[in-house]
């Protein structure tokens, strides 16, 4: 079907969507990396032991592929001496580093959906460009500026080295490299899939600016509203158990 053209811009727009409504200021902000990073791959590319590694930490299996292997030993062998608290702060750095990575990706693909949508579609070359050029220029000024703020913020912490930090984030480049060339991308290049393409522009642009947005909070203010949250799932818990138990008391 032509509209099925556009999916795999969809895909990896939904894909972002979907972490950040999940991860927003919370726990999982911390420490779902491996989840955004490697989020196109075959969902058995990924293994966690639950009862040996802690969230966030990816396992080394035999079926992983060469490149996702050598990621996961080198991480694993990065992190292994950090307290709990060190870890979580180095799955911040590393969480936001896929966030740019998958929001960089997701510009190369429209990029090239847009570029295809003009040479079979004439007529919408010129709105399709326009479009697409006021999205980066919403979108690669603060993409800009998480880069450099990223890059400060690895070389200024001194919890492990950071060039051995650079040198795990350009492994899981290859691994999501990897990952990447199982995907099958087809042209967007009918008139209604290319309609859609433009009014996916519209509706992702600003999501994309709020999600770098957040790459950009200091550790300290995510580990407060990361506590707060907890605080208020916790208080929200309490309120609905409380609620079953008036509940189990009230006379039938």
């Amino acid at each position: 079907m032509d509209r099925e053209c556009v999916t795999v811009y969809k895909e990896r727009v939904i894909s972002v969507l979907r972490i950040q409504r999940k991860m927003t200021m919370t726990r999982t902000f911390l420490l779902c990396s491996a989840l955004i990073g490697f989020s196109l791959l075959a969902p058995s590319a990924i293994a966690q032991q639950k009862d040996k590694a802690p969230p966030g930490v990816p396992t080394a299996t035999l079926e992983q592929p060469p490149a996702l292997k050598r990621w996961i030993d080198a991480e694993n062998a990065l992190i292994k001496p950090l307290s709990d608290k060190d870890k979580e702060s180095f799955f911040i750095l590393r969480n936001k580093y896929s966030v740019m990575r998958v929001i960089k990706i997701v510009e190369r693909d429209v990029g090239a959906a847009v570029k295809s949508c003009g040479e079979k579609n004439p007529d919408m070359k010129d709105k399709m460009t326009g479009r697409f050029d006021q999205w980066k220029s919403a979108v690669d000024p603060i993409l800009d500026t998480a880069k450099k703020q990223l890059d400060k913020d690895i070389n200024a912490q001194k919890i492990v080295d950071s060039g051995r930090v650079k040198e795990v984030l350009k492994l899981n480049d290859a691994a999501y490299e990897e990952g990447e060339k199982k995907v099958v991308k087809t042209p967007v290049t009918t008139k209604d899939a290319c309609e859609d393409l433009l009014d996916s522009m519209d509706r992702t642009e600003d999501d994309m600016v709020k999600l770098l947005q957040q790459t950009l909070l200091t550790e300290s203010v995510i580990r407060e509203r990361a506590e707060q949250m907890d605080k208020e799932k916790a208080k929200a818990s309490a309120k609905e158990k409380a609620y079953e138990k008036a509940l189990e008391k009230k006379p039938e």
